[in-house]
């Protein structure tokens, strides 16, 4: 049921204020939460699960470990020089969405790097930089030896009052190797006597702190992964939905001559011109139709085929067409379609999806002689094999995917909303369909799937047991051997990231505790016209696992 304010803007007295969170960020409340990185970094409330003490006390063990390794982000060696391929730690590339509470955090963060004598890059001007902007500035560096890692001072969709942050390695991408993180960081919580800091204004005049054009560069390769002259003649929109996208697609329109008209361009850290989220929260995800009724009615006003969107840090994309609010999971499988049709990657390549994502890509991939991978949930497990070249497309259900230049190379290790919104603009306007009628036409081709996934409010009871379960396979399979679930039997079972049940027939059903909020994921989906084996499918499943109630 959603909430009664859900696809409202907000009254402007709800709103959280930038003095507010000042107080919240130098003067937390309460004991401070511990830090935990989670699937993209480590998130809370700012107060006490996100303060200045936790930033810097990051920072100080990213720094620590850096020192002993050469790197803070996954290596295959323990010895500093093997890491750095004998050359010198390079700059931190430091980044941030357009919250109140990260403009805060970036300072921090810079601050404890120059303490520690680690040169720090931030984008011009105290602009906002996007998360795959970072990794695309990370590997071009690397390109060229310079041993850059990076940071990123955001919650991505999470609501204005939220905070975080999150460290991306010399791959470029989200970093693995976060137990170290958490474990040294808890210590400089407990006592911080060891965090080494110099002030900002320090930092800049010993050319600590450099400020640099983040924008241009990106913003010029993206016809290195983009067909942009398919664009051009064509006109769309796109909304950063007051997020850190802001001025993108102006600069595409500039560099690259498309017309791409911008909605709710501004940076909003208060969220004001949002709509609220299925729950009433201001939540800034695109693929929400909640959230885009932010920007309903755009497309007819502007005589455009389609609206792109994407959130606060620009790593997720949306969209609406014709046909609505468009599905991620139908963007998904258009895009891979569309690029095993256009790119003549070697038949190799094949698609990948998070145990969460739909498996129609599967048929796809079939009948284009494509493999496909399956991983967890959280795209740090896409990294090395979007560096090996092993994918057309990598890709989620919550509205993320990279994919690689059209030569080939890789292009970034994170997820690109920009380039999602982008490579839709391209399919429309190579195919004069929409990506709902394309779409349609994969349906047509391989059947129809219907697939949900339902966000309900986690009890403290249930989300333990969940993640007990999801940690104890053998006793999965105990609680589920020999039973028929729906009326069919279970094909395969993949218990780590959550509980992930398939069925005969094609239904599968997927229990997951959100690493980021405090809610149970539960997703479901059905070759056919209805979901109604697949939601049967779940409650005998809670039944069978003690998940009921």
């Amino acid at each position: 049921m959603s909430h009664p304010e859900a696809g409202r803007r907000p009254d402007p007295a709800s709103l959280v204020t930038r003095e507010e969170l000042v107080h919240r960020y130098f003067h937390p409340e309460g004991e401070l939460r511990p830090v935990k990185n989670g699937t993209s970094g480590h998130r809370g409330p700012t107060g006490a699960g996100f303060c200045e003490r936790h930033v810097a006390a990051m920072t100080q063990a990213l720094v620590d470990i850096r020192k002993e390794r050469g790197t803070f982000g996954p290596a295959e060696s323990d010895d500093p020089a093997a890491n750095l391929g004998g050359r010198p730690p390079g700059p931190i590339v430091l980044g941030k969405d357009v919250r109140f509470t990260s403009d805060l955090a970036q300072i921090t963060a810079a601050e404890v790097l120059a303490g520690n004598g680690i040169r720090v890059i931030v984008h011009r001007g105290g602009r906002a930089t996007p998360t795959p902007v970072v990794s695309h500035t990370i590997l071009a560096a690397n390109a060229a030896g310079r041993n850059v890692e990076g940071g990123i001072i955001t919650a991505s969709h999470n609501p204005p009052d939220e905070a975080g942050y999150k460290s991306n390695g010399l791959d470029g991408g989200p970093n693995t190797r976060t137990g170290p993180i958490d474990e040294r960081a808890n210590a400089y919580l407990r006592d911080p006597s060891g965090i080494r800091r110099l002030p900002l204004d320090r930092a800049v005049r010993e050319g600590l702190i450099v400020e640099e054009d983040l924008v241009e560069p990106y913003v010029r390769d993206l016809a290195s992964v983009v067909d942009l002259d398919a664009l051009r003649g064509a006109r769309f929109a796109a909304t950063p939905l007051g997020g850190s996208a802001h001025g993108y697609y102006e600069s595409v329109n500039a560099l690259h001559g498309t017309d791409i008209r911008v909605v709710l361009g501004d940076p909003d850290p208060r969220s004001a011109n949002r709509t609220r989220d299925w729950d009433g929260k201001l939540r800034g995800d695109p693929s929400s139709a909640w959230v885009m009724k932010a920007v309903e009615g755009t497309r007819s006003a502007l005589g455009v085929p389609f609206v792109g969107a994407n959130d606060n840090d620009a790593d997720r994309f949306g969209g609406e067409d014709a046909s609505g609010v468009l599905n991620p999971n139908h963007v998904l499988c258009v895009l891979f379609d569309q690029l095993c049709r256009t790119r003549g990657f070697d038949v190799s390549r094949g698609v990948g999806r998070t145990i969460g994502t739909t498996h129609l890509l599967d048929r796809v991939a079939a009948d284009h002689g494509r493999p496909v991978h399956e991983v967890d949930v959280g795209f740090k497990w896409y990294v090395k094999g979007l560096l090996a070249g092993r994918y057309v497309l990598a890709g989620e259900e919550s509205a993320g995917l990279s994919v690689p230049r059209r030569d080939g190379r890789p292009w970034v290790t994170e997820k690109d909303g920009i380039v999602a919104v982008l490579l839709q603009m391209e399919a429309i306007a190579r195919t004069g369909k929409s990506i709902g009628e394309l779409y349609a036409g994969l349906e047509a081709k391989h059947g129809p799937h219907r697939y949900e996934r339902v966000d309900t409010a986690a009890t403290a009871a249930k989300k333990a047991r969940l993640q007990a379960l999801s940690g104890a396979r053998a006793a999965v399979e105990s609680l589920l051997s020999g039973k028929r679930i729906a009326g069919r039997s279970v094909e395969r079972l993949v218990v780590g990231d959550g509980i992930k049940v398939v069925l005969d027939g094609g239904v599968w059903v997927l229990k997951r505790a959100s690493g980021t909020e405090d809610i149970i994921k539960d997703y479901r989906e059905e070759r056919g016209e209805t979901l109604d084996t697949a939601r049967r499918a779940s409650e005998e499943i809670d039944g069978l696992l003690g998940l009921g109630g």
